[in-house]
């Protein structure tokens, strides 16, 4: 089980993430979304952590709350998130509004077939 102390103050659950790719270990802020079935990541950082658009394995149509969008779906190697690891992950990519201040957001598929619970009077989140 792991257990990680949120900021409330801030108006998402932003947690750590770890994206290993090649030789390369980055560390960034996602914001935990319930409310998406994929997990995604900025594009920008994408580029940042070496894959381009045309490494993308497929071009997607996603509807998210105001809007339809295309979003580009990678696979990467290896991320970590609350002491999970997901290795050959997909995710899906595109731009997000920088006064998010996150890179990227935990969806439902990184959370499949674990036990999450987030308790917003105690500002925990636990991972089982």
């Amino acid at each position: 089980m792991t257990f990680v102390i949120f900021d409330k103050k801030l108006p998402l659950v932003v947690v750590p993430v770890t994206i290993k790719t090649g030789n390369k270990i980055l560390e960034f802020n996602f914001a935990v979304d319930t409310g998406a079935s994929m997990s995604l990541i900025d594009i920008n950082v994408m580029s940042q952590i070496g894959y381009q658009i045309k490494d993308s394995i497929e071009t997607m149509q996603t509807v998210t709350a105001s809007r339809t969008e295309t979003v580009y779906k990678f696979k990467i190697d290896n991320i970590c998130a609350l002491g999970l690891i997901r290795k050959n992950y997909n995710i899906i990519s595109r731009s997000l509004p920088i006064h998010l201040g996150i890179h990227g957001l935990l969806g439902l598929n990184f959370f499949k077939d674990k036990e999450l619970n987030i308790d917003f009077k105690l500002s925990e989140i636990t991972l089982k």
